[in-house]
């Protein structure tokens, strides 16, 4: 262990003869990289503890150093452990530690950039509240006016909030506040769903494995439900569980030199074993599926390719904690604190959630699927249904979003000119239609042209001359949602 700085010596100078001199003054002789004056200092220490019986002494000087200095670090241990164990600490640091990932395996550069506003959740349900219309509300200003609202400035792709969502009626009204200033900006929300939102303590009651779907019938979800059925629902997107933002400090875990420090309690063979999810920190699932985006834009240009294994949802380099059962059994803690089953994984897709499913006895994740908080639309037409699904789907949102961008930004830039409606639609064809491939095969094709078909439309506004409005018809490629799976079975019975 590296030298201790910082301790009182007491006075124990030359106590404990033996022979040739005294222990001090052979201990002193014996650890010769350390200054003779600050070894003195230290073994006095320990001299004074051993005579006290705080330390236990033995005829190895050595060992005796040791053991004393194996108990100040079980006391610093636990002393450091009650700090970060407490509940608004691990929050920050789980905080800090998503946006770290982010930034740092996201490819930063002039095409990517992240920026960081410190709100807190009440904070900015307050500047809503404040504000005579949503889009006088500071928020409003910073991502709408002053950018996508403004010439020259550079639109918002996405929105991320550190935030956990429950049915409440605060939290109701946040959540649409924010929907409709990303839909007007079009610029996505990604938040979380708190446990308290299927009415529970914690994430790990799903293990129970019981239907929640019915408990979003009753009374308590008339806010959340009433949310569902508006536009702007789709341009918000809320995550779950969680995921592990860290292995525990310790020999077995993330390990740090300052101090042999065990951040939880140990069983004989060194092996650290947490009493609860409590002692762990986690970090917002939200800041795994921006970092989904971010990946996914820098690979293709756009961010679609964000599910499923195979198809840029694959969640990487989990911790993998694991711990000794009382059986002797090895067990992996969950990195996202619970095993969806594909049923859950569906049922909370249908409620207009976005899970994040771990793969069992592994370190890594995915979001399989691709939902939007909106509920989906049923209409009497088929292919209008089908369209509503669609529309709902992040994948979409995500790529008509930056479509919208665009247009938006050519169209600015065409003011004062003589073009009419031929000739702006024949241009905006021309760029959309750089996206656009119907015989585009395989996953990587399919996400840089992420639109199988693609029409638009300028036409004069009555009354407005020189005003015309644009309308751009999508197809995107449409992403594997279910698979189901039979087995006929044939047998020949013989006859008699």
């Amino acid at each position: 262990m590296a030298e201790k700085k910082g301790i009182s010596a007491g006075g124990a100078g030359g106590a404990a003869k033996d022979g040739g001199g005294s222990l001090l003054e052979r201990a002193v002789q014996a650890t010769e990289r350390t200054e003779p004056e600050t070894t003195k200092q230290l073994l006095s220490v320990v001299i004074q503890e051993a005579l006290n019986g705080v330390v236990t002494w033995d005829h190895n000087v050595s060992k005796t150093i040791e053991t004393a200095i194996e108990k100040i670090d079980e006391a610093a241990s636990k002393q450091l452990a009650a700090v970060m164990q407490q509940d608004k600490f691990q929050k920050l640091e789980g905080s800090w530690r998503g946006l770290q990932k982010l930034v740092r395996e996201s490819d930063l550069g002039p095409g990517l950039k992240i920026k960081l506003n410190d709100f807190s959740q009440r904070e900015l349900l307050e500047q809503f509240q404040d504000a005579p219309a949503i889009d006088r509300s500071p928020l409003f200003n910073l991502v709408y006016q002053e950018e996508y609202g403004t010439a020259g400035g550079s639109p918002f792709g996405m929105m991320l909030g550190d935030y956990e969502f429950t049915p409440s009626t605060d939290d109701m009204t946040l959540l649409t506040n924010m929907s409709q200033v990303a839909a007007a900006s079009h610029a996505p929300f990604f938040a979380a769903a708190s446990p308290a939102m299927f009415d529970y303590s914690g994430f790990e009651q799903f293990n129970e494995n019981k239907p929640v779907a019915a408990s979003f019938d009753l009374p308590t979800y008339a806010a959340w439900n009433g949310f569902r059925q508006m536009d702007e629902s789709r341009y918000a997107v809320l995550t779950l569980p969680r995921t592990m933002a860290r292995l525990p400090y310790g020999a077995r875990g993330s390990y740090t030199d300052a101090f042999e420090y065990e951040e939880l309690e140990t069983d004989k063979a060194g092996n650290p074993n947490p009493s609860d999810e409590s002692q762990l920190v986690w970090s917002n699932a939200a800041y795994e599926l921006a970092l989904k985006m971010t990946q996914a834009h820098t690979a293709s240009g756009w961010c679609t390719a964000t599910r499923g294994i195979e198809n840029g949802g694959k969640v990487e380099g989990l911790p993998n904690l694991v711990c000794v059962t009382e059986d002797g059994d090895l067990k992996q803690v969950c990195p996202t604190g619970v095993n969806l089953t594909d049923e859950r994984e569906k049922e909370l897709s249908d409620l207009g959630f976005l899970p994040l499913v771990h793969f069992k006895d592994s370190n890594y994740a995915a979001f399989i699927g691709s939902q939007t908080c909106q509920k989906p639309k049923t209409y009497t037409e088929p292919d209008a249904t089908s369209n509503a699904a669609i529309s709902a789907r992040l994948s979409y949102i995500m790529a008509s979003s930056r479509i919208a961008h665009y247009l938006k930004v050519m169209g600015r830039n065409w003011l004062g000119s003589s073009y009419e409606a031929p000739d702006i639609t024949r241009m905006y064809t021309d760029w959309i239609n750089t996206f656009t491939n119907s015989g585009a095969i395989g996953n990587a094709s399919r996400a840089k042209t992420p639109l199988a078909a693609s029409l638009v439309e300028v036409e004069a506004i009555p009354g407005k001359p020189g005003s015309y409005r644009a309308v751009a018809y999508l197809r995107p490629w449409l992403q594997l949602e279910e698979l189901t799976t039979s087995i006929r079975m044939v047998a020949n019975i013989p006859g008699g």
